[in-house]
């Protein structure tokens, strides 16, 4: 990472050097899952220290020495230091990833690297990717510009603040004033956002700024800190290294960061700083010759290390072993040594074209950039990329259900609709309503009772007319999340939704997280043939259970999951629904507590929380898991559906079914496994009956789910004793 100009050889600190060269060297370890630094992307905040303290000093000397501060001189450097480097890398892992990633992949990688070459990365992923660490599993080859964003945004507006705030006479009293008001209004703001939204707090510069600013605030003091006894701010770098060194050792990815918790290696970088080149301070220590060389290609080290991490696996056709991800590691420090040499370093410090002319230095910068982001702009308008879908606005009706099948595996009578089935979310659900007089009565008719058509695992090249298309796959979920009724994190009271038949005297409820939305394409097009209307209580990572969970988003006990559980078993209370359907991922459910983490013990608290519902209930055990991002996969092995295909022992982790067996027993309700109807084969095939069974690593397709419908209904008969008649007492 950047982290200022070289100052003259007197302002030189070979010190500084090396902590960037230690801050480097763990963020590559850490992102390369090697044993030790698991507080490895600390590394990052130490980088915005260094970099506050380094451009802040460099400004103010210029404002004393000349009055003022030069914005061209100022950005030319900049472009000068930053931009050449970057853009290679840009370039080269854009060619490289077009390459080798899935083809559905492409248009979003590459308007990831014009996010990239805009300096917008950070608010790119922010709003993409959501939480870092969990990205980092499914990962872009540019998700680690978020940072670069993060200081080039920094550099706009630094020089502008400081220049503004110097005013005459004290320049270093009225910096530190504004800088400490910025220090205190960005630390409460990320104290604030990293409890509400962890994902923005981690990646917007508002809420790192403090960091920054810390750099600068030290910056500031150095005249201050001239006059303390060299012993004592040299004991401080110790501890400063201390801190350090205990975050990166013990802290890990389940933190919630930056938070409170951040103040550990920032303030500790501060210290360091401040102590580095003192007496008794550990300025030797850190400016040991690996770590200054380590130091010196940091910024090329930190550019080139992650392509090479993530698109290393991609290229070498799977996960790789220990000595694969050390061999990625090395060749990452022999790319950013030729970086540094033929790139970084040229630009730095010759061409004289450009080092005595600012100007000329902006506009060619501004050129170049504006070349890559409409070079790497070019995947996302569809050239040479499946076909791109955009998802249907809140309301749009799902698709026409198919003619419903006549071989069902139980009797399933049909029932004339009592009313018009509504096209979207109706009126909020109260007690059970008379039919319409208009309508039909609700009268059941018989139906034949032979056996289903078996499942039929797709094999050879993707079928032409797959449903949904390729395309499509990502985007073909239940309409449940563009209708405002799939609850976020932040949402504690359930949106009044329902569905179906909007005036059926017979109510189906469907509850619990995305596992549970996932079904409402089957439970929808059932309850329209039925007559029912169903009405939906789901919340994202929501786990039904009475027992605290951690959200790994917000990295903490997610408390608006408990009051959102509270607040629909009010809303059952209150509509007395004829059947409850419940239904949630087995990976959501991440105790707070290490002795609750358990099959019994989770089992135990589902079966808790059921036995409040009032009136029936079944439980529909979690879906197979595939791990793998399917449409992804399909769309680089279009010619071999069974090269995607999920091993049993991957489709099957997690204990799947057991909570669910443990819960049904203890609350005495009925249990749905319809395992077999999804992972079809062995192993589990992606593709059945000419439908994508998977949109992501985990979520039924939408298409998928409602061809499940016939079989839903057919286990909540045989629950029922037979016959889905009984259902409302009829």
């Amino acid at each position: 990472m950047a982290s200022g100009d070289r100052h003259p050889q007197t302002d030189f600190r070979p010190d500084i050097e090396g902590l960037r060269g230690l801050a480097v060297l763990v963020v590559v370890l850490f992102h390369a899952n090697l044993a030790g630094p698991a507080g490895g992307f600390i590394g990052v905040d130490v980088f915005f220290v260094i970099s506050g303290f380094l451009i802040t000093g460099l400004l103010l000397r210029e404002r004393e020495r000349s009055g003022r501060i030069g914005m061209a001189q100022f950005y030319a450097r900049r472009i000068r230091r930053l931009l050449p480097a970057a853009l290679v890398a840009l370039v080269v892992t854009l060619v490289v990833a077009l390459n080798v990633m899935a083809p559905l992949d492409r248009a979003a990688v590459g308007l990831d690297g014009a996010a990239a070459a805009l300096s917008i990365a950070n608010l790119r992923f922010a709003l993409a990717e959501g939480d870092y660490f969990a990205a980092i599993g499914t990962p872009s080859p540019f998700l680690h510009f978020w940072s670069l964003a993060v200081e080039e945004q920094f550099y706009l507006v630094w020089p502008a603040l400081i220049a503004v705030v110097a005013g005459r006479g004290h320049v270093r009293r009225n910096v530190a004033v504004a800088l400490l008001v910025v220090v205190a209004a960005s630390f409460g703001a990320s104290l604030i956002v990293t409890d509400l939204a962890a994902n923005w707090a981690f990646y917007a510069l508002p809420t790192r700024a403090w960091e920054l600013g810390l750099g600068g605030v030290l910056a500031v003091a150095l005249g201050v800190l001239a006059r303390v006894p060299g012993p004592i701010v040299g004991l401080v770098g110790w501890a400063g290294l201390i801190a350090v060194s205990v975050a990166i050792i013990t802290f890990d990815s389940t933190i919630a960061w930056p938070g409170v918790v951040a103040l550990v290696p920032a303030v500790g970088t501060v210290a360091l700083i401040a102590g580095g080149s003192r007496a008794w301070g550990p300025g030797r220590l850190l400016a040991v010759a690996p770590l200054r060389w380590l130091g010196r290609i940091s910024y090329s080290l930190y550019l080139v290390h992650w392509p090479v991490l993530v698109l290393g696996p991609i290229v070498a056709g799977g996960e790789l072993d220990l000595v694969g991800r050390l061999g990625l590691v090395g060749l990452s420090l022999l790319l950013a040594f030729i970086s540094w040499a033929l790139v970084e370093t040229p630009f730095r410090t010759g061409l004289p074209s450009l080092t005595g002319r600012p100007r000329r230095t902006l506009s060619v910068g501004m050129a170049a950039i504006l070349a890559v982001v409409v070079v790497a702009s070019v995947p996302s308008f569809g050239l040479g990329t499946t076909d791109a879908a955009t998802p249907p606005p809140a309301g749009t009706p799902e698709p026409s259900d198919e003619p419903w099948p006549s071989e069902l595996p139980i009797d399933l009578p049909s029932v004339e609709p009592s009313a018009k089935p509504s096209a979207g979310p109706s009126a909020p659900a109260g007690p059970s309503a008379p039919a319409s007089p208009t309508a039909p009565p609700s009268q059941p008719s018989p139906s034949p009772k032979p056996r289903p058509a078996p499942d039929i695992a797709n094999h050879g090249p993707l079928p032409g007319d797959v449903r949904p298309s390729l395309g499509q796959a990502r985007q073909d979920e239940e309409r449940l999340r563009r209708d405002g009724c799939l609850a976020f994190e932040p949402q504690v009271v359930p949106s009044q939704c329902a569905y179906g038949i909007r005036d059926s005297d017979i109510t189906v409820a469907l509850v619990g997280d995305s596992h549970a939305a996932q079904w409402f394409g089957a439970l929808e097009r059932l309850a329209k043939h039925q007559g029912w209307r169903v009405v939906t209580f789901v919340k994202v990572a929501c786990p039904f259970i009475d027992m605290p969970v951690r959200n790994i988003a917000l990295k903490r006990e997610y408390r608006e999951c408990a009051a959102f559980n509270e607040a629909t078993l009010s809303r059952l209370r209150s509509i007395q629904p004829d059947l409850t359907l419940v239904s949630m991922s087995r990976f959501a459910t991440r105790p707070v507590y290490a002795a609750d983490d358990t099959v019994a013990a989770k089992g135990a608290a589902v079966g808790r929380m059921i036995e409040r519902i009032p009136g029936r209930t079944m439980l529909i055990v979690d879906t197979p898991y595939a791990k793998i991002d399917v449409p992804a996969c399909l769309s680089s092995h279009v010619d071999d559906v069974d090269a995607c295909a999920i091993p049993a022992r991957v489709a099957f982790l997690g204990n799947l079914g057991d909570v669910e067996a443990v819960a049904a027993k203890a609350s005495g309700v009925g249990r749905i496994d319809l395992t077999s109807r999804i992972c079809v084969g062995r192993p589990c095939s992606v593709v059945v009956n000419g439908m994508i069974v998977f949109r992501d690593h985990s979520h039924l397709t939408a298409t998928f789910s409602r061809s499940l419908a016939p079989a839903l209904g057919g286990a909540i008969a045989r629950q029922l004793g037979g016959s889905l008649a009984t259902l409302g007492g009829s």
